[in-house]
């Protein structure tokens, strides 16, 4: 009796250690993607300071020639964006650290992770990375004329050369529209989740895009993906007919 007790409570410790070991993992994950929003919050507020003095030099001038002025509008514009971008990176830390809250607390009292709590985490995950997918193609576009990138690798520079946000790989993602989308067409869909997912316990599947404002859209469907098929058409840019 005492070996079998003995044998059952090594069994527990070691299922423990394996759950503590995956939190750690996921937890580390999320400590490298906050250093690298720190890193772009840091980036974009120097270029915002820098592109905010060029601006106030150029009004304290009385007149300004027309190639001038023209490059004062641009310069106004861009800091617009960097602003806007900025306030963005912040939304994504918060996200970032109610994602570490959810990790702490997601073991339940047996100490395991239930397959509900696993789904919603690795949503999260998902919709994070198309958030800084979404931003990284907008920064892209303001140094390119407005032209939005049509490969992860002209985007490798954007996204500080990372190809994994949490488990969620560059491989796990497509992208949409290519060469058709700018910023003006905000509700387009510039990446989209490859495979959907079921919900745990339902005959109800999901799938994560992103769209050209940066923001993530979570769409569900029945099993004949009709809801997508839906969702796809209406966000879609069909192209030219000399295309």
């Amino acid at each position: 009796m005492k070996n079998l007790m003995a044998g059952f409570a090594v069994a527990v410790l070691i299922a423990c250690a394996v759950v503590l070991f995956q939190q750690r993992q996921v937890q580390e994950k999320l400590r490298a993607d906050a250093e690298l929003l720190r890193q772009q919050v840091a980036q974009l507020k120097a270029d915002n300071e820098n592109l905010s003095n060029l601006a106030d030099q150029a009004k304290s001038s009385q007149s300004l020639p027309d190639e001038q002025f023209t490059e004062l509008l641009k310069l106004r514009g861009e800091v617009g964006l960097l602003r806007r971008q900025t306030n963005e990176l912040g939304k994504l830390r918060e996200e970032n650290r109610q994602l570490q809250s959810h990790v702490s607390t997601a073991p339940n009292q047996t100490g395991q992770i239930s397959s509900e709590d696993l789904f919603e985490l690795h949503q999260i995950h998902v919709v994070n990375a198309m958030k800084q997918l979404g931003l990284a193609m907008r920064i892209y576009a303001g140094d390119n004329n407005g032209q939005y990138a049509t490969n992860f690798d002209q985007i490798k520079n954007e996204l500080g050369g990372v190809t994994n946000f949490n488990g969620v790989g560059l491989d796990a993602i497509e992208f949409v529209n290519p060469g058709l989308v700018n910023g003006s067409m905000p509700d387009k869909i510039i990446f989209l989740e490859k495979t959907p997912r079921q919900n745990p316990g339902e005959d109800l599947w999901s799938r994560v895009y992103g769209l050209a404002d940066g923001s993530a859209q979570t769409i569900y469907s029945g099993n004949d993906g009709k809801g997508f098929d839906a969702y796809e058409q209406q966000h879609m840019v069909s192209p030219s007919p000399n295309q």
